[in-house]
């Protein structure tokens, strides 16, 4: 987690502009209903098995389909990967990027995605792992799951634990397509015994300030 608290710092670090541009075009809900569909998938019953409670929000953009490039409009899953290209080799995710590649790459990562190149084209199909710190772990028609929190190498429980569920829904009817990224943060590692947070006020802040980037990012790759 010390990796994505600087990146997140770094990030933060930009311009108070962009922190109102980002807060200006994009939505934050926080807390997830009870009826949201993550909380069913079998990764998040499988690695929160001692139920604790998440840091979770959803952050998101409408789009109008015809800002969309031509070729993607009718093809949800077309469209999910490439948000998911966007996001990750996109301006959001580069500090962290490079942060990752140098500390992370090495003999034992080298199937695993590192450069700008590699995450703009990959396909983040089943078991696709990356910046050996994210694992995708489900896929749907308009859905990326990711695991985050630590090396996919290391797939044990983990104090901070945490999956993204990228997304792209179209509604045909009206002319629209919803993206975004939903994040649930939970500690894996043992059951507590208490309701707090699993990370503190400032690094919720700073957290969705980052999904707020990484979802203007994911977007210009769709409108280019």
């Amino acid at each position: 987690m010390g990796v994505i608290r600087r990146s997140l710092s770094a990030i933060l670090a930009g311009s108070v502009g962009s922190v109102a541009y980002l807060t200006a075009t994009t939505n934050i809900v926080t807390p997830l209903p009870d009826d949201d569909e993550i909380w069913a998938t079998k990764s998040f019953k499988k690695f929160n098995r001692y139920q604790n409670p998440p840091l979770n929000d959803y952050c998101w953009k409408r789009l109008p389909l015809s800002q969309v490039r031509p070729e993607l409009r009718d093809n949800e899953e077309a469209l999910t990967t490439e948000f998911c290209r966007g996001a990750w080799a996109g301006y959001a995710y580069a500090p962290q990027r490079i942060i990752m590649k140098l500390a992370n790459r090495g003999p034992n990562t080298k199937d695993q995605l590192f450069d700008r190149q590699q995450l703009a084209f990959s396909k983040y199909e089943l078991g696709t792992r990356f910046s050996d710190h994210f694992e995708v772990v489900e896929r749907t028609s308009n859905s990326v799951m990711v695991r985050a929190g630590g090396s996919p190498l290391e797939p044990g429980p983990r104090e901070m634990d945490g999956l993204f569920v990228v997304s792209a829904k179209v509604d045909k009817q009206a002319g629209t397509v919803d993206v975004g990224l939903k994040s649930a943060f939970f500690n894996s590692l043992e059951p507590l015994r208490d309701e707090k947070n699993p990370t503190p006020f400032v690094i919720e802040l700073l957290h969705r300030y980052y999904a707020r980037a990484m979802v203007d990012s994911g977007v210009r790759r769709l409108t280019r």
